[in-house]
């Protein structure tokens, strides 16, 4: 039977990436610029066109004609979706979105997952970097350690100041998230971080002369501490880099957080304890990053006794 076009109003599009952008400011930063990018695309394409199911299908034809990914074909729906839950508009997305995003998807190549950087490779990736003995070298070897440890987002990494390191009496400690992408109402969290790390942090501290502020900053010339907070882009080049230096080609800034998922289901954590740890709220992420380690970790692996063989 063929789909029909939804039934939603006829009306001009009001949804405005300028509207969603005034209406998303508790947003954390970077989703907030990811849905407007997403839906001055759409714009782009549409103009004043109403703004509909069948409409929004064929924006996403296109953008899967120019090669763009299935992924941003579904963060332009979900930012669609958003923007009109915000602005309190007719949900547009519709049947023939649905079919367009799974045909889009069936033909598409399955995607390549980056290199997985676990806990053995982070801890000889920071003690490369701590080798190099000046200011940068300290640095990022905090950077890996604190990554690895609490399984943070790039994003998440770049705004730490400080302040948001706690210790506790026996050497280890914990590092305050104040607003991440899966917490958009900004509660925070803490997540708990080895004596190694508190160790990688208090050397990057003290060789910085850093008691407050930005955490992760910019080094110039002559090991010169600045009070430049480390951008995004730098700390993804932090970590190719030090993953290069012991054989991991490929690495990116999700590295640590996929090799951390990795190791926790190698180590025999179960899946609510996972999802806990990389504050994920579905478990298709860990899934997604440790299908091999979960498939050694089944039923069938810890149930089923095994038939030696002639």
């Amino acid at each position: 039977m063929t789909p029909q076009p939804s039934q939603h109003p006829q009306q001009p599009c009001r949804i405005t990436a300028d509207a969603f952008s005034a209406a998303s400011a508790d947003f954390a930063p970077a989703t907030r610029r990811a849905y407007t990018g997403r839906l001055r695309a759409v714009q782009a394409v549409l103009g004043s066109e109403p703004l509909t199911d069948s409409a929004l299908s064929r924006v996403l034809d296109g953008m899967a004609a120019q090669g763009q990914s299935p992924s941003t074909l579904s963060l332009t729906v979900a930012a669609v979706r958003t923007a009109a839950r915000r602005l309190g508009e007719p949900d547009p997305v519709g049947p023939l979105c649905e079919i367009a995003l799974r045909t889009h998807r069936r033909a598409a190549p399955p995607a390549r997952q980056v290199a997985a950087v676990d806990w053995a490779a982070a801890d000889a990736a920071a003690d490369a970097a701590a080798t190099r003995g000046d200011a940068i070298g300290l640095r990022d070897a905090a950077v890996i350690a604190v990554m690895s440890d609490a399984l943070l987002r790039v994003g998440e990494t770049a705004s730490l100041d400080a302040a948001d390191i706690g210790r506790a009496d026996d050497g280890t400690g914990h590092v305050h998230v104040r607003r991440s992408k899966t917490d958009q109402n900004g509660d925070g969290a803490s997540l708990f971080l080895r004596r190694a790390a508190i160790m990688r942090i208090d050397a990057w501290l003290t060789a910085a002369i850093i008691d407050g502020g930005p955490l992760f900053r910019r080094v110039r010339k002559g090991n010169r501490v600045t009070d430049e907070r480390l951008s995004t882009r730098a700390i993804r080049a932090i970590i190719t880099a030090a993953a290069a230096r012991i054989g991991i080609d490929g690495a990116s800034g999700h590295s640590l957080r996929i090799g951390s998922a990795q190791s926790l289901i190698r180590a025999g954590a179960q899946m609510p304890e996972a999802m806990l740890a990389g504050r994920w709220t579905s478990p298709t992420m860990v899934h997604r990053y440790a299908k091999s380690e979960l498939a050694h970790h089944s039923a069938v692996s810890r149930l089923r006794p095994d038939h030696p063989t002639p």
